[in-house]
């Protein structure tokens, strides 16, 4: 039951699709954090039967780039590019740790925040269609690309995990405080699992996407202790937000120059 519950608990955090009103304890917001890759790995069913499912070839390659890009906003309903906008605003303002944190609180949205969110839009779209338009791109290429969003997941919440937090109050702060090799073990599965199945698709092409995830990921423990003392909830959105565009354009990339 308890793992019912947290699972519950975690879709109901972590994206919009409906579920039942459990009203959540500590231990099920603690625990809902192993189960964050299963969102990801809902974007990413949806973007693979999107692009590969024959019945749904009649759907234009524009329209179909639209809603790839779309999936993942509709299912998480924006959460995590709420905490990129507001990352992305306090990393604008050049201003001590303290002052950005602050930043990151006020419910405000500033210029920054608007700027940084159009760049990545814009470079997301580059991305997914310089990918789908590619005569090199199959079947095993999109569904790399569908479980990229299954990898940044896991990445992320081993982050949030192991990664000093800048703050100790807070939704993040909750989640990881305690269970920590429990969650890391359940975690840890299922990116074994969907970097297993990456790599027995086209070893070259997964494993440019897991190197560019990591390195992203290296380079975000290092921002963030720079310029925020640790990680927050916001910061890991910001994260998210940049890894999946990372993975996009790795992946788009290494297909062009195959």
């Amino acid at each position: 039951m308890k793992v019912i519950r947290s699972f519950i608990t975690s879709i109901a955090m972590f994206s919009k699709i409906p579920v039942p009103d459990i009203s959540p304890g500590e231990d099920d917001i603690s625990y809902s954090l192993a189960f964050f890759p299963v969102v990801g790995t809902l974007i990413g069913i949806c973007i693979i039967v999107l692009n590969l499912d024959h019945h749904l070839s009649f759907i234009p390659v524009a329209v179909r780039i639209i809603l790839t890009l779309f999936i993942p906003l509709v299912i998480t309903g924006g959460i995590h590019t709420d905490g990129f906008m507001d990352t992305s605003d306090a990393l604008g303002s050049y201003l001590p740790s303290e002052r950005k944190l602050e930043i990151m609180k006020d419910p405000h949205t500033g210029s920054f925040a608007v700027i940084s969110l159009l760049k990545a839009y814009l470079l997301h779209a580059c991305s997914v269609t310089a990918l789908l338009l590619n005569p090199k791109t199959n079947r095993s290429v999109v569904i790399i690309f569908g479980l990229s969003f299954v990898i940044s997941r896991c990445l992320s919440a081993l982050a949030s995990l192991y990664m000093k937090k800048a703050k100790t109050s807070g939704m993040l702060h909750m989640m990881t405080k305690n269970k920590k090799v429990m969650i890391a073990f359940a975690v840890a599965i299922q990116l074994v699992a969907a970097a297993a199945v990456s790599l027995w698709l086209n070893a070259v092409y997964a494993s440019v996407v897991i190197v560019a995830a990591v390195a992203f990921t290296v380079y975000y423990r290092y921002k963030s202790y720079k310029e925020f003392g640790g990680v927050t909830g916001d910061t890991a959105g910001w994260y998210l937000t940049v890894c999946e565009i990372i993975c996009a354009l790795a992946l788009a990339a290494t297909v062009y120059a195959a």
